[in-house]
């Protein structure tokens, strides 16, 4: 699945989540996001995500960093790295912009995937949305568990993506189908550049220490 993935120049898929968030009372509550993912290597990246909490459109163009939030019509850009596993990296640490998700999109996802893997196994055959995968867990050392569901045949994709926060309070999840991979979009370059609305408000970035529960929810 990594060495499909990262053999990919560009593609588009279709994605629907949920992200667990814990009440003070201990409480879960599940919140609904729904996206676009568009990406073109080594240095275009867009995501329109919508969900209970945001609607959301991020715009990376090899040389600027955009997020834009529809619904406070208020967008904050800040300059980026040249590839998109870079600029991934530089929102997460810098921004504290961390994306659910982020490692099925660099360079290297073997990599990203497996960095503090201590065990894992092969659960078998399974069905998602009607198309038979390879279900697989795996289990970290820094206190996540996560699993993958992998298309079976020629396209190896990933079709759902399952991670599970077990060191949090109440063990909260994050969990991602992915559908309609169009392995050919043929995106062209304004597609990944913004142009603020109109009566837009730009903002700056916060410092990942005072943004609390803005952050886009824990990643792996």
């Amino acid at each position: 699945m990594s060495d499909f993935l990262s053999a990919q120049r560009e593609f588009s898929v279709r994605t629907q989540g949920t992200l667990d968030e814990v009440l003070d009372s201990g409480q879960k509550i599940q919140l609904q996001r729904s996206g676009d993912v568009r990406l073109q290597r080594p240095n275009r990246l867009r995501v329109d995500r919508t969900g209970d909490l945001a609607r959301l459109h991020l715009f990376y163009d090899g040389r600027q960093l955009t997020l834009h939030g529809e619904r406070a019509n208020a967008y904050a850009t800040t300059p980026a790295p040249t590839t998109v596993d870079a600029t991934l990296d530089m929102a997460s640490q810098k921004l504290g912009l961390d994306a659910p998700g982020a490692d099925l999109l660099v360079s290297n996802p073997y990599a990203a995937l497996t960095e503090d893997v201590c065990s894992g196994r092969y659960l078998g055959g399974s069905m998602v949305d009607g198309v038979a995968v390879h279900h697989l867990a795996f289990r970290n050392s820094d206190g996540v568990d996560w699993e993958l569901w992998v298309e079976d045949g020629p396209r190896p994709l990933p079709r759902k993506y399952v991670i599970t926060s077990r060191d949090l309070p109440g063990a909260p999840q994050y969990s991602v189908s992915l559908s309609e991979w169009n392995l050919s979009p043929q995106l062209t370059q304004d597609q990944f550049q913004f142009t603020p609305p109109r009566d837009a408000m730009r903002v700056s970035f916060l410092a990942p220490d005072s943004q609390g529960g803005a952050q886009q929810g824990g990643s792996k």
